[in-house]
C-alpha cells in the first residue's frame, strides 16, 4: 500500500524538477539570443555610433572656446559662536554684490555655504553636502550634518580673486554685531572659569592631603583580650583633579588659539584644473551624444518593426 501511495509522490517530483530544468534551459537561451542580437546590433551600426562619438567631441570642443572657463576652490570652518545653520543661511543670503566692483562680479561665478556630512557616525566629517541638495530637505541626509561646521564654495573664472573673497567673506561673517557680542561673552566666561578651576584643584588637592594623613592613623578596636588595628580605606581624587587640570588647559588654549569667532580648518585652496575643463566636456557631450544616437539608429534599425506595430494599432 505504502509503495503505492509513494509512486505518484515520486512522478511528480521528476516532473518538477523535469519542467524547472526546462524553463532554466529556456532562460540561459533567451539570454544567450539577447547578447548576441545586441552584439549584431552594435556591429552592424559601428559606423553610426563612431560618427556620433565624432559628433560629442567636436560640440565639446566648440562649448570648450567658447564658454569661459572656472575654477571651485572649499573653505572649511568651525563657528564658536552662532550654530552652523546661521552661518549657511547668512553667506547663502549675502548680496554680494554691495562688496564687489563690477569687473570682480564678472569674475565671480557663485558664492555659496553647505553642510559637512558625517556618514560613518565617527566624528568625523566625510563628505561635503551639495547645494542644491539642501532644499530637498531629505531627513536621512540631516541627521548626517556635523554641528558647528560649515563649508564655504566658490567659483570664480580668475583664481585671483580668492584672497579677497576670502576676505570680505570672513568680515562679513565677523562683524555682525551679534557674532561680536556672543564671542565676547564667550570669552569672558572662560576667562572667569579660569580662576574657578584653580581654585577648585588646589581645594580638591588640599583635600586629598588631608584626608590621606587622616585616613592613614591606624584604628585600634579591643575584642577581649585581643587588640585589633586596622587602616580606613583612602579616597583617590586623582582622576578628578586631573578632570579639573584638563578642563583648564583646553580653556586656555581656547583662549590663545580660538580667539576669533571662526576657526578656519581647511582654507582654500588655488586650483590649478578648470572645472568646465576640456576632458570633461568631451566625456558629458560624448556620452550625451552616445545616448541621443543609440535611440536614432534603433529606431532607424527597427523602423519596420516600429511601422507594423502602429499600422497593426490602427486596425484595431
Amino acid at each position: 500500500m505504502t509503495e503505492t501511495k509513494n509512486a505518484p509522490q515520486e512522478i511528480d517530483l521528476i516532473e518538477l524538477f523535469n519542467k524547472i530544468g526546462k524553463w532554466i534551459g529556456n532562460q540561459i537561451k533567451w539570454f544567450f539570443n539577447l547578447f548576441v542580437a545586441i552584439f549584431y546590433f552594435f556591429l552592424r551600426n559601428t559606423l553610426w555610433f563612431f560618427l556620433f562619438i565624432i559628433i560629442g567631441i567636436i560640440a565639446a570642443i566648440v562649448f570648450h572656446k567658447v564658454a569661459r572657463l572656472y575654477y571651485h576652490t572649499e573653505l572649511v570652518g568651525y563657528s564658536h559662536t552662532i550654530s552652523n545653520i546661521e552661518v549657511i543661511q547668512s553667506i547663502n543670503n549675502w548680496n554680494f554684490s554691495t562688496i564687489f566692483t563690477e569687473d570682480e562680479m564678472n569674475n565671480v561665478k557663485d558664492i555659496g555655504a553647505t553642510y559637512l556630512l558625517d556618514i560613518n557616525k565617527d566624528g568625523i566629517w566625510d563628505r561635503v553636502e551639495d547645494i542644491d541638495d539642501m532644499e530637498k530637505m531629505d531627513t536621512n541626509i540631516m541627521k548626517q550634518r556635523t554641528y558647528g561646521n560649515f563649508c564655504i564654495q566658490i567659483e570664480v573664472y580668475d583664481t585671483l580673486l580668492i584672497p579677497r573673497i576670502k576676505e570680505s567673506v570672513m568680515n562679513y561673517l565677523s562683524n555682525n554685531q551679534r557674532v561680536l557680542e556672543r564671542n565676547e561673552i564667550r570669552l569672558r566666561q572662560m576667562e572667569q572659569l579660569i580662576p574657578k578651576l584653580q581654585k577648585e584643584i588646589i581645594e580638591l588637592d588640599s583635600l586629598k592631603k588631608a584626608e590621606y594623613f587622616s585616613n592613614n592613623k591606624p584604628t585600634v578596636a579591643k575584642m577581649g583580650e585581643m587588640l585589633l588595628i586596622g587602616e580606613k580605606e583612602t579616597k583617590l581624587y586623582h582622576k578628578d583633579v586631573l578632570e579639573l587640570i584638563g578642563q583648564q588647559q583646553k580653556i586656555e588654549r581656547d583662549l590663545f588659539l580660538n580667539k576669533d569667532p571662526f576657526e578656519i580648518i581647511l582654507d582654500f585652496s588655488v586650483p590649478t584644473k578648470e572645472e568646465n575643463s576640456l576632458f570633461y566636456l568631451t566625456t558629458r557631450f560624448v556620452g550625451i551624444s552616445l545616448i541621443i544616437g543609440f535611440f536614432i539608429i534603433l529606431f532607424f534599425d527597427q523602423r519596420k518593426f516600429v511601422f507594423d506595430q502602429i499600422k497593426k494599432s490602427k486596425e484595431k
